[in-house]
């Protein structure tokens, strides 16, 4: 690939884990307002089936996302690399060292507010129920 196709590949990339970030926060905020909404009417049955269906919706954009970001920290180090050499026209581009950092904490966070999402929904089921 020459070093325009490995930029804008990168930059390709960049915009698809936005775009999983924006879905998974959709999915999350829609899962919270169903939970506030409707999780004291559900039975265990039906319980069962939407924590299992939003569970692996949202499991699947957290590791979408990090599969994805670890090829963007792959792609920039890569990147960064070419830049250095004296033949590069890739002297303009600077990538910020704190890509990888980004990558772990940013999945760290998706992974959690999962979880949170859960507790909310248990915490408002039970509640609901007293």
């Amino acid at each position: 690939m020459t070093e325009y196709e490995l930029v804008d590949t990168f930059y390709t990339i960049a915009t698809l884990s936005d775009q999983l970030v924006a879905s998974f926060i959709t999915l999350l905020f829609a899962f919270l307002v169903a939970s506030y909404l409707v999780s004291s009417k559900l039975d265990r049955k039906m319980t069962a089936v939407v924590i299992a269906l939003y569970s692996y919706m949202a499991l699947r954009y957290i590791v979408i996302y990090h599969n994805v970001t670890g090829d963007i920290v792959t792609l920039a180090d890569t990147l960064t690399k070419l830049g250095l050499r004296e033949d590069s026209s890739l002297g303009w581009l600077e990538i910020g060292a704190g890509i990888s950092t980004m990558h772990i904490a940013q999945s760290v966070a998706m992974f959690l507010s999962f979880v949170a999402s859960l507790i909310f929904f248990f915490h408002t089921k039970q509640r609901s129920n007293e």
